[in-house]
């Protein structure tokens, strides 16, 4: 009895030591943690990057995540001159790296480059194309991305081979992107036409309208797309408004578009028919309807729809509703303001807000049981505020809502309240129940909302019951990574070539502009502008021209300070005035630049008002542009001086490809009549005609003639 008394009495420590330990583990396993953080080297030497995480998906026992490059430097001034495309990420195990699964850009065949993972989804067919039952369900990966090169566009699908786990590419539609079209796949669903029994894949293409698709087995994509559109008919045109969502609800297919919801009309030529408008202005960067959802109707049989209603800049994210009224219709009601929910759980105001990136998500509540739908968003704060994401007026934090069955709606976090100091996450976009088995929801995202966003993708999980809301999670312990901008790109200074063209009567306006506006704002900005010019010689057209050169403090900082411009706010009332509208007849020209080594020799400034100014630029042949520069450095340059041209500068292109051919230089002359008289001596000199033969002795320098501006100052130019 003693010694079972003194066990006894020994064991309740232990006991209780175990029950603490079990606690403190149970209390570490409910956090956050950082499962995706772009910017390294995966497994396989890949680049896992990303500005954003487009969606999530669950597929054969892994995860996958469509990511995207939305201003990020991988895109817009890629270390290697090749623009990054997205790709599709795949995490075999919850606590592994996520590797690169699918390089877009490097895999479509058509050297076509892709900015954003539009849609990524786990698709079943269990027809065929001839609507008989196939011998067992088709599941299928399928990625979908839109891609804009030079006067055109197109939209590409990848399916995965999962034996070989491998992709295999098909365009699915290609065409002009002129009047604002937009090749933005947004969504798609595998859909059984009731009239023809034939099951297709719907894809909304963006502007260009819908396509569809039906599962081939004896190609290799496994869908055979269709050449024709099922809306709009040729004869309509294109949308005027991408479409963004699209569900099937009480028997039918239905996608949105603007401001309307469309219902499809089944049969071997199938129409859609319009079951709603709101009637109101909708910005197509928003997009109007977003995040359509089939729920269940809360007032009846069949099912409701739910929707989030963005119209633009001046969005507060209404979620509405849509219940089936008996007679074939629906009616609206209105659920829950995201902008409300917002200023209420931060006690501030809240200007504009925008969510619903993709569906909302369904999950089942572990502790009641009931159906709830999570809906990511995100919003602007009034004035300067210490939650903002430096630079912009956008909450940092990463706020998501949960709508319960009663319509009621709770927000919460990822990574909980933010604070300064903690990651900057900005609106989780996709949410994925892990395959894993381990009761855990992955959450991804940020919107980089037109602002530097390097390497700012990340993908969070959490307990199911932390992502709830049913117990507390702890914070993130993991560190964000660093931007990792490539040495090159941070070296300078950098020089910008840019050259406006004016449509008619409308220069001196141009002019107007750069002289009360356009500098000044440079300046803010770091953007040194060397000189404003415009051509002495050509038709009225070529003269209506402003060239200008800025000086950067590198490459980097060019791309940084250029986003920092066209996002200041009085530059953009600026370009909202009147007077300044259809200034330009075309894009502007831009030439990035590195100068010489043998420029910085010449010291005359580039605004003497004494003189003509001379721009020439010079297309090397292939491996020619060193033996051209030693030719200008040896030689060149001081038969120049010889014949009465100044030397200003000289500097070769810094992006790819014209890198390897390019040099442009500037020279200074004292009227436009000398400059002919300067050439011709120049060109007549023996010295030159010796130099000229010995360079080419082994074959020409030069691709093609050598091109000439002859440039004025104008009076906005730096004194």
């Amino acid at each position: 009895m003693a010694q079972s008394l003194i066990g006894y009495v020994i064991n309740i420590p232990l006991l209780l030591l175990i029950s603490c330990c079990s606690n403190l583990a149970a209390e570490e396993n409910a956090r956050w943690t950082l499962s995706y953080d772009a910017g390294y080297r995966d497994a396989n030497g890949s680049y896992a990057g990303g500005s954003e995480i487009m969606h999530l998906v669950a597929h054969q026992g892994k995860l996958y995540a469509a990511n995207g490059y939305w201003m990020d430097a991988h895109w817009v001034i890629p270390p290697n001159f090749q623009k990054q495309s997205a790709q599709v990420l795949r995490l075999d195990k919850s606590d592994d790296n996520w590797q690169v699964d699918l390089e877009m850009g490097a895999t479509n065949g058509y050297d076509l480059r892709y900015m954003k993972g539009n849609i990524l989804k786990s698709v079943t067919f269990s027809y065929g194309a001839d609507g008989k039952p196939l011998e067992r369900p088709v599941n299928l990966l399928v990625m979908a991305a839109g891609a804009t090169f030079e006067r055109g566009g197109a939209v590409s699908a990848w399916v995965r081979d999962d034996t070989k786990g491998t992709w295999n590419h098909s365009i699915v539609r290609h065409g002009a992107n002129g009047g604002g079209i937009r090749w933005v796949p947004r969504d798609l669903e595998v859909y059984r036409d009731k009239i023809t029994g034939v099951e297709r894949l719907i894809l909304l293409l963006g502007n260009p309208g819908v396509v569809s698709g039906v599962y081939d087995p004896n190609i290799p994509g496994k869908i055979r797309w269709e050449t024709v559109l099922e809306y709009p008919f040729p004869d309509v045109g294109s949308v005027s408004t991408r479409p963004l969502g699209i569900v099937q609800a009480n028997n039918s297919l239905l996608f949105s578009v603007d401001d309307a919801i469309l219902r499809r009309n089944d049969g071997i030529r199938p129409s859609y028919t319009e079951i709603i408008r709101l009637a109101d202005d909708v910005d197509t960067d928003v997009g109007g309807i977003r995040g359509l959802t089939a729920i269940k109707n809360p007032n009846g049989p069949g099912q409701s729809i739910l929707f989030l209603w963005a119209p633009g800049g001046r969005s507060t994210s209404q979620v509405k509703r849509l219940d089936p009224d008996g007679r074939g219709g629906y009616s609206l009601h209105d659920e829950e303001n995201m902008m409300e929910l917002m200023e209420k759980q931060l006690g501030r105001d809240v200007t504009y807000t925008l969510g619903a990136h993709n569906m909302m998500y369904p999950i089942h509540d572990p502790q009641s049981g009931e159906l709830v739908h999570l809906i990511g968003f995100q919003g602007n704060l009034a004035g300067k505020n210490h939650l903002q994401w430096a630079g912009s007026r956008l909450y940092a934090g990463a706020l998501y809502a949960i709508r319960r069955a009663d319509q009621t709606y709770s927000i919460h976090e990822v990574n909980n309240a933010y604070s300064p100091g903690k990651p900057t996450l900005v609106s989780p976009r996709a949410f994925c129940l892990s395959p894993f088995e381990d009761n855990t929801l992955f959450i991804g995202g940020h919107d980089s909302s037109n602002r530097i966003s390097d390497d700012m993708a990340w993908i969070c999980k959490a307990p199911l019951e932390v992502v709830l809301g049913i117990k507390k999670g702890l914070d993130l312990t993991e560190t964000p990574l660093e931007s990792n901008i490539e040495e090159k790109l941070q070296a300078g200074p950098v020089y910008e070539l840019r050259i406006y063209k004016a449509n008619e009567n409308r220069f001196d306006h141009l002019l107007t502009r750069f002289r009360e506006y356009t500098d000044r704002i440079f300046a803010k900005y770091n953007m040194e502008s060397l000189g404003y010019w415009v051509p002495t010689d050509g038709t009225v057209r070529q003269k209506r021209r402003i060239l200008y050169i800025l000086k950067h403090p590198s490459r980097y900082d060019a791309y940084s300070n250029w986003i920092h411009f066209t996002n200041d706010r009085e530059w953009q009332q600026v370009l909202e005035m009147p007077t300044f509208k259809g200034l330009l007849a075309e894009k502007p020209t831009s030439l990035f630049m590195n100068e010489t080594e043998y420029s910085n020799q010449f010291g005359k400034g580039f605004n003497e008002e004494a003189g003509v100014l001379e721009l020439r630029t010079y297309t090397a042949r292939e491996g020619k542009l060193s033996a051209l520069n030693n030719r200008l450095q040896s030689h060149t340059t001081s038969l120049f001086e010889k014949h009465g041209m100044a030397n200003l500068a000289y500097w070769t292109a810094f992006d790819a490809p014209e890198n390897k051919t390019t040099l442009i230089y500037m020279l200074q002359h004292k009227n436009r009549e000398q400059a002919n008289t300067n050439w011709k001596a120049f060109l007549s000199d023996p010295d030159w005609q010796q130099v000229s033969a010995e360079s080419t002795s082994d074959g020409k320098l030069l691709a093609k003639p050598p091109e000439s501006l002859y440039l004025r100052p104008l009076d906005i130019s730096v004194p």
